[in-house]
């Protein structure tokens, strides 16, 4: 008798581990839940937050965490928790222990040394960002005042990359500090530019006061 139990408790963990995998899907190999592509129900795909509590699993759908977007141009669209909303949302909610965040992106150019630095528009996006101005050390950009900052990110396109520059922010609560490089030195913002179509781009968070 003793026996039989066993094997029926065995047989019905089989049923269940057999009814937890999607048809047509391997089962899984083990593991945390990172990395693993899950099924919303509406005909798309969103990586699985794992067990450190950043992906898309928060209440109604709500963004927790920064790494949990697949789409760099959802950032700071997220007006309703619940949904993707357009890119003139005041902002989404950062999780527990943030406030509600804000996107800051733009794309740097000098069309010649010496023209001035400006944020591109046409096919381009500017969001919270405004050029201040340059000097021979660094290019300023303001954003309205924050409580706090999460992260600036600068880097240089297919056409700077190859020549050997590179950048770098300095933040504050509103403002942007960028400074370039090349071959391990600074580089004069005033007289660095590689055409027309040569960019900096910049994409970062704040949260919002």
């Amino acid at each position: 008798m003793r026996r039989l139990r066993v094997l029926a408790a065995v047989a019905a963990a089989a049923v269940l581990a057999t009814a937890a995998v999607a048809p047509g899907e391997p089962p899984d190999a083990g593991g945390t839940t990172a990395g693993r592509q899950v099924d919303r129900g509406d005909g798309r795909e969103d990586r699985d937050g794992g067990d450190g509590g950043d992906g898309l699993g928060g209440p109604g759908g709500g963004v927790t965490g920064f790494g949990s977007l697949g789409v760099l141009g959802a950032l700071g669209s997220l007006g309703d928790p619940g949904a993707l909303g357009g890119l003139g949302a005041p902002g989404w909610s950062g999780g527990p222990g943030a406030g509600r965040l804000r996107t800051l992106a733009g794309v740097l150019r000098q069309d010649r040394p010496g023209s001035g630095w400006y944020l591109v528009g046409g096919a381009h996006l500017t969001l919270g960002l405004e050029v201040a101005y340059a000097d021979h050390q660094q290019i300023v950009l303001r954003f309205p005042p924050a409580r706090r900052v999460v992260s600036v990110l600068c880097g240089p396109d297919e056409t700077y990359a190859p020549l050997g520059y590179s950048c770098g922010a300095s933040v504050s609560l509103d403002e942007v500090r960028v400074r370039l490089g090349r071959g391990g030195r600074l580089a004069d913002p005033t007289v660095t530019a590689a055409g027309r179509y040569a960019n900096f781009w910049l994409l970062g968070l704040v949260e919002q006061r």
